[in-house]
């Protein structure tokens, strides 16, 4: 087996330029065949596992994995760039991605019991066997006809905004008060972020609207927000999203949510709204901010539609 890794020393604070050494002399160390491709630039790992993609190919390579090493940022780069070659070879057999987190978030990592430090990471990547089919999550813009993929979520409103405003922090690239980033994100979020109107429209059924929707999130798994577990049932395994819509609420409600999230019984509150469905449209009449596996997407309307896909995956 030989490893094709895409690395992100950005990742988590620049933390994973840290551990890379001591990842790379346990490689060595194991005797592991392995290529090492360094990000750049923001986008740079779609590029490089388009590129890594058409090697194997020409070298007719049927031993190998594609292998993130990052974030959840890098994860989401690295499976567009995968899918976006085979959108163009679909013939071609699809090379699974592994995941090494060595970031700040790891949800997808949390959710696939991947283990968040990097040496057991490893060694749970270089013990599989065989990979395994899971679910991402795919969205069309219905105004231009763009298409992406996500691993984690699509949302939109109160997490984009805390995304946006943490990216925008002094403390974002500290190493020790990175996260401290998000959670003064999270409180001026509160203090400030206004509603907006949402559609929701299930094939055949009629549409649903929320005027002063707070958090609009499509999922794939159940964590967000660095370990927040918004979708308990949620699951990579199941052909299926979940949509959570919490309607802004007020103090009490806010109180109320914050503790109930930690006893997973939220979903049961009046002004959060779940789906779970295969295929659905949302649309938003005010513009808000977006993000997608923690990646901003600017302030702007929504007119989408979310469907499932699938891709091989290097997991245990």
């Amino acid at each position: 087996m030989e490893y094709f890794i895409i690395l992100n020393k950005c990742a988590g604070g620049n933390k994973a330029r840290l551990l890379w050494p001591k990842v790379e002399a346990r490689l060595k160390q194991l005797n592991i065949s392995y290529r090492t491709f360094v990000t750049q630039y923001d986008g740079h790992a779609v590029e490089l596992a388009n590129q890594i993609l058409s090697q194997i190919t020409h070298a007719h390579h049927s031993d190998a994995v594609v292998m993130a090493a990052g974030g959840d940022g890098t994860l989401h780069e690295t499976l567009l760039g995968c899918i976006g070659y085979y959108a163009t070879y679909p013939s071609e057999s699809k090379i699974p991605i592994a995941f090494l987190p060595i970031g700040s978030g790891n949800d997808f990592a949390r959710a696939l019991k991947i283990p968040l430090h990097w040496d057991k990471a490893l060694e749970q990547i270089l013990h599989c066997s065989k990979a395994a089919s899971l679910t991402v999550g795919q969205y069309t813009n219905l105004d231009t006809h763009d298409e992406g993929y996500f691993t984690n979520n699509f949302g939109i409103g109160f997490d984009a905004t805390v995304v946006h405003d943490a990216n925008r922090s002094s403390l974002k690239n500290s190493r020790y008060f990175g996260k401290f980033s998000y959670w003064i994100s999270v409180i001026n979020a509160l203090r400030t972020f206004q509603g907006f109107n949402t559609h929701v429209k299930i094939p055949g059924k009629p549409e649903d609207v929320y005027q002063n929707a707070f958090l609009v999130t499509t999922t794939n798994l159940p964590y967000f927000g660095g370990g927040i577990k918004i979708a308990p049932d949620a699951s990579a395994y199941k052909n299926q999203l979940d949509l959570i819509i919490v309607e802004k609420p007020n103090p009490i409600q806010l109180l109320l949510f914050v503790s109930m999230i930690f006893l997973k019984r939220h979903l049961s509150l009046r002004f959060i709204h779940h789906y779970v469905q295969k295929e659905l449209l949302i649309s938003t009449k005010d513009s808000r901010y977006g993000q997608i596996d923690g990646e901003e997407l600017g302030e702007r309307t929504y007119n989408l539609k979310f469907e499932t896909a699938s891709y091989p995956f290097w997991i245990r």
